[in-house]
């Protein structure tokens, strides 16, 4: 993990830069987070049996809210970045946004309905002691196994092409290109009275598979076999819930 992660986000360059080009329609991210908000879509009616309280850890611009929308009683978004926040509010992001310090998120639990937990693009690039962090935030909502789910994406899965572009490709230092494998997540939530239920792909390839001439096959591929094929996917999320 850089050095400074934690503090490039509250450049407000930095952050419309991430929203506004990263995110562009037809970007390789844009492709996956489309993947990710139609499985969600799907997934959190038949998973929930009335509308869950959405504690969207590490939530940046609100990307998972937005996803959600309609489908949580409300979201509650927590960032260390008031620029993110801010361009969240910008892209209407549902729910409420809150600016809290390092350390210090805490979620406003809702003792009559499930909550659901969402950590996505922070274990990658979070050291041990984040990642802890993140873990005791979602065991604060989710004391026992029926208070809901926990969802966290790794987008840099040691099981897949991104491994072989890591071995045998040139790496781009300033994308923080890191690993995190399947046996550390499970660890992960072992270490904190968690249960692994699941692990669902939204993509095979990489970024660089997605620029001309292979993005039409890549995608093609992706739309039909990183859901089947998901523990090689590059990008995944794993469904948890405590022991």
């Amino acid at each position: 993990m850089a050095s400074d992660y934690t503090e490039v986000f509250q450049d407000p360059a930095a952050v419309e830069k991430y929203a506004d080009r990263i995110y562009a329609p037809g970007t390789f991210a844009s492709v996956v987070s489309g993947r990710q908000a139609g499985w969600l879509r799907g997934f959190v009616p038949n998973a929930f049996p009335v509308p869950p309280v959405h504690h969207d850890f590490a939530c940046g611009t609100g990307r998972v809210a937005r996803m959600l929308a309609g489908l949580a009683a409300v979201s509650h978004g927590y960032d260390t970045s008031e620029a993110m926040l801010r361009k969240g509010r910008e892209l209407g992001t549902p729910g409420h946004a809150h600016l809290v310090r390092p350390g210090l998120a805490v979620p406003e639990v809702d003792p009559l309905r499930p909550a659901l937990v969402t950590a996505f693009r922070f274990v990658l690039n979070a050291d041990p002691h984040l990642r802890d962090q993140l873990m005791d935030f979602a065991s604060t909502a989710l004391p026992d196994a029926e208070a809901g789910l926990l969802l966290v994406e790794n987008h840099g899965n040691a099981s897949s092409l991104r491994h072989l572009r890591k071995t045998f490709g040139r790496l781009d230092t300033s994308m923080w290109f890191q690993e995190f494998s399947h046996e550390e997540m499970r660890d992960l939530l072992d270490r904190h009275g968690y249960e692994l239920l699941g692990v669902q792909g939204f993509t095979l390839f990489t970024q660089g598979c997605y620029r001309r001439p292979w993005s039409g096959a890549a995608k093609a591929l992706d739309d039909a076999l990183a859901s089947p094929l998901s523990r090689w996917a590059t990008d995944v999320v794993y469904i948890a819930r405590r022991r």
